[in-house]
């Protein structure tokens, strides 16, 4: 049952960290220096993520007054939840933000430069990758966008048509 509460929790164990280091990264994109943006990734997401994290261990807490087998089986599977949801979040405000200023520093600085010679391609494949990835996606977001315009413009015809 310990390891069942982990394969529950290892979704949200994920997630805390990725939440994290988007919004790092969101900062980062409106470009704000790195110190700042961590902190204020970090900051934004503190609430919301205590929210959560309350709020899920408040529906394991009912399992500790179970008797018997059902008390003896999920005991430990409510135990083994809360404390990886609870470390996971102490470390996703403290390593995660440490990490993020270790492993970025010298990423950031490699970005603008990166960004002001965006049309050279790399040798590295991941970032071609991304690269081809980001332009078909924005095709798909421009032809969408078009298509939404369109029916927006004709939304008699298109309600009629549903």
């Amino acid at each position: 049952m310990t390891l069942g509460g982990l394969a529950l929790a290892v979704g949200i164990l994920v997630d805390d960290a990725t939440v994290t280091i988007e919004n790092i990264n969101w900062h980062l994109e409106q470009g704000k220096d790195i110190e700042p943006a961590i902190l204020d990734g970090a900051h934004q997401i503190v609430v919301p993520a205590t929210v959560s994290l309350l709020c899920i261990c408040i529906a394991f807490v009912p399992m500790f007054g179970l008797g018997g087998v059902a008390g003896y089986l999920f005991r430990p599977l409510a135990e083994a939840v809360m404390l990886a949801l609870a470390a996971s979040y102490v470390l996703s405000r403290t390593l995660v933000p440490t990490l993020a200023n270790y492993l970025l520093r010298n990423q950031h600085v490699r970005r603008s430069a990166d960004e002001a010679g965006r049309g050279k391609p790399g040798r590295n494949p991941l970032v071609r990758f991304q690269r081809g990835f980001e332009h078909v996606f924005e095709s798909v977001r421009k032809t969408y966008l078009g298509l939404l315009q369109l029916c927006l413009a004709n939304r008699i015809k298109v309600i009629a048509g549903f």
